[in-house]
């Protein structure tokens, strides 16, 4: 480490490479974007960053996991608002669906080139970390449900698969077509919670 940091210099850089690296991935990307961006747009020495983080991928997953959690939060605050009825699951699945893919952040992870060059550079314990953290935010959802007898008794990770399934098809939007898109992904949705759910009202 260049110098000795106290514990609110720690937490002040770290909040700087952070608010940086979002600035500058949500524009360029993370191929595009090096350490000396990062570093430049925090305002600290090239040498400081690896004091904090052993690659620009690194800082990547952990403000992954930031935008996940503030995600995730959200939605538990939205979902808690609601009845419990097929509607809301579905408005449920169309809000995190909106959150995610809209999201710069995790669209980056979504894009095949990006991520091979992620998982080349990231050691393959913080890709696991990432994936349970996907399923955790979901899971809390999908196990309530299913204690109150909403949906049926399928794995919670294969549902957690449909929705990340559901994820991808935004990278597909011109393909799928413009004018079509927006009810594909609805009847979608509304087909999904049709096959998950197990009564109209709670």
């Amino acid at each position: 480490m260049p110098k000795k940091f106290s514990e609110v210099e720690k937490a002040h850089i770290k909040q700087k490479l952070l608010e940086s690296a979002r600035s500058l991935f949500t524009r360029y990307g993370i191929k595009k974007t090096s350490v000396e961006d990062l570093t430049k747009g925090a305002g600290i020495a090239s040498g400081t960053f690896y004091a904090f983080y052993q690659s620009k991928e690194e800082i990547f997953f952990e403000l992954l996991e930031v935008e996940e959690s503030q995600i995730k939060t959200l939605l538990f605050e939205n979902a808690a608002a609601r009845p419990l009825n097929k509607e809301s699951f579905k408005l449920f699945l169309l809000e995190s669906f909106k959150l995610m893919s809209e999201n710069p952040i995790i669209r980056q992870i979504l894009l095949t080139e990006q991520f091979e060059a992620l998982i080349r550079k990231v050691p393959p314990e913080r890709l696991e970390h990432n994936y349970n953290q996907d399923q955790d935010l979901f899971y809390p959802f999908i196990q309530k449900w299913q204690a109150e007898g909403m949906l049926k008794k399928i794995s919670p990770k294969l549902i957690v698969s449909m929705f990340r399934s559901l994820l991808l098809l935004s990278l597909h939007r011109r393909e799928i077509g413009e004018t079509v898109y927006d009810d594909t992904l609805e009847m979608l949705i509304s087909t999904i919670a049709e096959g998950l759910f197990t009564r109209e009202e709670h």
